[in-house]
């Protein structure tokens, strides 16, 4: 009868899934980043913007999306990265009640990743300029390929804000 019982244990344990998380994976510059797809709306190929006088810098404009007026924002300067004039695709993310469009230049791939591959960012990271955008990360996934930030949206959502 133990025989029997170790079997069963072992075969429950085999098929149970490790905990993994969705991400969608894109470059922004030379940096790889990661947003949970849940997130996620759809990606989109850049469209005719229309500027809104008096917004901040980084809001590029705004523009309609089957009907719905939708903000596009350049989150470079919260990231210390240098802006860049053209967008490569738009990131459209829905976080809250907040729906707005990420530039970003290209859309790599949607992955699953365990979260045992999401490493925490140590307290004393690096330089300051990669200790002020580290805020935005909720962690560093680690893949065969390379690393990629997972980005913490709520952070970037407060840094952005549509004044």
């Amino acid at each position: 009868m133990a025989e029997i019982d170790n079997d069963v244990a072992a075969d429950v344990t085999d098929v149970l899934p490790k905990e993994e998380i969705r991400v969608c994976l894109f470059s922004i510059g030379a940096d790889t980043y990661a947003i949970p797809v849940e997130l996620l709306t759809e990606i989109i190929i850049p469209q005719t913007l229309f500027p809104v006088p008096t917004t901040p810098p980084h809001v590029l404009g705004v523009i309609n999306l089957r009907g719905n007026i939708v903000p596009i924002v350049d989150i470079r300067s919260a990231l210390s990265l240098p802006s860049q004039s053209t967008t490569g695709q738009i990131a459209i993310v829905k976080y809250d009640t907040i729906t707005l469009g990420i530039a970003v230049d290209n859309v790599f791939e949607v992955v699953s990743v365990p979260e045992s591959s999401v490493l925490a960012i140590p307290a004393d990271y690096g330089a300051q300029a990669v200790k002020n955008r580290s805020r935005f990360f909720k962690g560093i996934i680690q893949r065969e390929t390379g690393l990629a930030a997972l980005l913490n949206i709520e952070r970037i959502f407060e840094e952005i804000r549509l004044k």
